[in-house]
Parts: C-alpha cells; sequence; structure tokens
C-alpha cells in the first residue's frame, strides 16, 4: 500500500476499499464474515472468511474470490 497525498493506494493485487467491502457483502449474504489484515512490520495483507467458529485464511485475493464461488457466492 502506497500512501499519497490523495490517500491510500493499494499494493498489486490488493483490492481497493470498495471492491473489499463489496466482496464481504457478498460472502455475509452467504453466512460468512471477511476480515482483512494488514501486518505493521512489513504491510503483508492477509484475508479469513469464518463462519460457525471455523475459519480460512488467505494470503492472495484471487484465492479469496475462488472461496467465495465455492460457498455459492459470485455471480
Amino acid at each position: 500500500m502506497t500512501i499519497t497525498q490523495h490517500g491510500a493506494t493499494p499494493a498489486p493485487g490488493v483490492p481497493d476499499d470498495k471492491t473489499f467491502h463489496t466482496i464481504a457483502a457478498k460472502f455475509a449474504l452467504k453466512g460468512h464474515a471477511l476480515h482483512r489484515t494488514v501486518r505493521a512490520d512489513d504491510g503483508r495483507v492477509t484475508y479469513t472468511a469464518s463462519r460457525w467458529n471455523q475459519s480460512r485464511a488467505f494470503t492472495h485475493w484471487n484465492d479469496v474470490l475462488a472461496f467465495l464461488t465455492v460457498v455459492g457466492g459470485a455471480e
């Protein structure tokens, strides 16, 4: 992620806020919660999809989108 005078620009392969929240809403419609965590030391982003005390962690946005397809939330 790069910080500029116009706000934050995500790193390549990392969705912007609007895209992330849109996909998180699609997960929510299927009963899953999607969370994003940015590591303070190196800026790496991880995603966690959880439901009913079970979770899956992803390091690549494409894997998140593929899992959304598996749970039936992709169009």
